[in-house]
């Protein structure tokens, strides 16, 4: 990049012709802005607003991106701190080549304590394809110096690069940024809608937060609503604003855009699933999920005062030894009979698909009965047979 262009960006920022503009994030599920992404625009003294990806590229082929990177983090942790007890998380940009910066979690403390702003009000966003190019143990350390202040670190246009799931396992992540590209068919495409739905179970079972961005359909809203989506942000709701817009919009006028009557409708896939889980935790001292063709099973709950010799996940055979062992009496041959693999798979090839019986089990040398209900089924897209497990005491 010459010289000259970077001088004419350094000139517009000291001119204050570099702006921060301002695009709320709005709770999925009730409609109230609850943070934003700080967007740079280039607007001339005629009015002219020059679109970011005039100059941003030219910028980020060295690190002379770092200049405006820190500006727009400045210009955000001052409209943090004027927006005051109605201040909202804001977000900004951060170019890969921060990462090699060693002081720059030290230069963040420094703009969060001059503008008395506290970490959780500033969240750093870098995308997927940056992290791509680095060494995997530097941004580690890097993201880790960061999460050390308190502040969140958001994973941007996830889903359009390569970034390894092992990767994101090791950082410490606030956020997956869902990129917009997977929201283009309106969410009408089968498998746009299974990767969809792959990328919010992972960032569920990893505790992830997700936002999803470009967000301009009410259909697309739904189906984000049903996947648990936490953040939106897109047209359906707001454009970038200028920041006098922006503070009005969400110091003033935040209310909710969302009907949140319904408690039900509010409740997406898997927060549903979670309720419906958590609620025969409190029938079932026991749940299991087990694949009866491929001899595997996953203990969905257990209840920590029941203990049986069986990993939470593994071999359905290895846990039906372990089953058989603490077998009290004539419950062995019921066992043996009802539910180990074998026979589920005789009762489902003759039809059934419920299986029921009572057994005693010794249980940390005290002999319990336990009530066993399994439910047979098969797959929706495969040959193989399911099977769900539900077990409870047998009270005296």
């Amino acid at each position: 990049m010459s010289t000259s262009f970077l001088d004419k960006v350094v000139n517009a920022i000291e001119n204050r012709e570099i702006k921060a503009y301002y695009q709320p994030q709005y709770d999925a599920s009730t409609g109230k802005i609850v943070s934003a992404e700080a967007l740079v625009r280039w607007v001339k003294p005629n009015g002219e607003v020059i679109s970011p990806d005039k100059f941003i590229p030219k910028l980020e082929k060295t690190d002379d991106i770092n200049i405006l990177d820190w500006y727009m983090a400045e210009e955000a942790c001052r409209t943090i701190h004027e927006m005051g007890d109605k201040a909202v998380p804001i977000a900004v940009n951060f170019s890969r080549w921060h990462v090699k910066e060693k002081d720059f979690y030290r230069k963040l403390q420094a703009i969060l304590t001059t503008y008395r702003v506290k970490p959780e009000m500033f969240e750093v966003e870098i995308t997927e394809s940056a992290l791509a190019v680095e060494n995997l143990k530097s941004i580690e350390e890097w993201a880790r110096n960061i999460a050390d202040t308190g502040v969140k670190i958001a994973i941007d246009d996830f889903g359009a690069g390569f970034t390894s799931l092992q990767f994101v396992k090791n950082m410490p992540v606030s956020f997956l940024k869902v990129d917009k590209a997977f929201l283009e068919d309106n969410c009408q495409d089968e498998r746009g809608r299974g990767t969809l739905e792959t990328v919010f179970f992972f960032a569920r079972r990893l505790s992830l937060k997700t936002i999803a961005e470009g967000v301009e359909t009410m259909e697309q809203l739904k189906f984000l609503q049903n996947m648990d989506c936490d953040r939106v942000q897109g047209y359906l709701f707001s454009r970038p604003l200028k920041k006098e817009d922006f503070l009005v919009l969400a110091m003033i006028d935040n209310a909710p855009m969302v009907d949140d009557d319904d408690f039900l409708k509010k409740q997406g896939t898997f927060s549903t699933h979670s309720l419906l889980l958590n609620a025969m935790k409190t029938e079932y001292d026991m749940i299991m999920f087990g694949n009866l063709y491929k001899n595997s099973y996953y203990m969905m709950y257990q209840n920590p005062e029941i203990f049986f010799d069986a990993p939470t996940a593994g071999v359905i055979d290895d846990m039906t030894h372990n089953a058989l062992a603490i077998c009290v009496g004539e419950s062995y041959k019921v066992y043996e009979e009802n539910l180990t693999r074998p026979a589920l798979l005789k009762a489902y090839n003759k039809g059934k698909t419920r299986v029921e019986v009572v057994v005693e089990h010794n249980v940390a040398g005290v002999p319990q009965k336990y009530r066993t209900i399994i439910h047979l089924m098969k797959h929706p897209h495969k040959e193989d047979v399911l099977m769900i497990g539900f077990s409870r005491k047998v009270e005296e």
